[in-house]
């Protein structure tokens, strides 16, 4: 390594004009676009949010809602519990009173989570009541695993009868479009 010596780094000696490289009043450089990041106290989320799903976050988006999260409150194998158990295991926020799961949905769109029909890995999967097999009266919930290039989405579910383990099923894509997303 060599030192600069003051004559050198000095503001007052004459410099070289640059031969290479431009830019120009018409040069466009966007520095909105590339060099903002957005905060959330959830680290998974904020990497979410300023990555995988930045282009289509919601307008006015807060990623610190409330979540409603004051542990798991949901019975041992149900739908619900699993749901908040695999959200916490994946880094993500999970409430725990949101209700049968066809409520997740309506309760964590009152609470600000970002729900829509579109899945991404993560997600909750809402069914309402009845819908793809789900209970007629308490309806269900997953979690998206997997979302194939053709828009199917793999869920891992669970149930009652499942004693805690989880099964997993596979969507068509057009199956998919007729579900909620909880994303966060």
């Amino acid at each position: 390594m060599s030192r600069t010596s003051l004559t050198e780094a000095s503001r007052s000696k004459s410099r070289a004009t640059l031969s290479s490289g431009s830019w120009d009043l018409g040069s466009d450089i966007d520095p909105d676009a590339r060099m903002t990041v957005r905060e959330a106290n959830n680290k998974t989320v904020q990497a979410l949010i300023n990555g995988r799903d930045e282009a289509s976050v919601p307008a006015g988006f807060d990623p610190d809602h409330a979540d409603g999260d004051t542990g798991n409150a949901y019975g041992f194998s149900q739908c619900t519990w699993w749901a908040y158990v695999r959200r916490h295991q994946l880094g993500l926020p999970a409430g725990s009173h949101m209700g049968n799961g066809a409520d997740w949905a309506d309760t964590a769109r009152r609470l600000g989570y970002w729900v829509d029909n579109t899945p991404r890995v993560g997600d909750v999967i809402c069914f309402a009541r009845g819908q793809y097999g789900s209970d007629p009266f308490y309806g269900h919930v997953g979690i998206v695993e997997n979302v194939g290039a053709d828009g199917s989405v793999t869920t891992s579910e669970c149930g009652s009868v499942c004693n805690g383990k989880p099964f997993s099923r596979t969507f068509t894509a057009e199956q998919a479009a007729q579900l909620q997303f909880i994303h966060y």
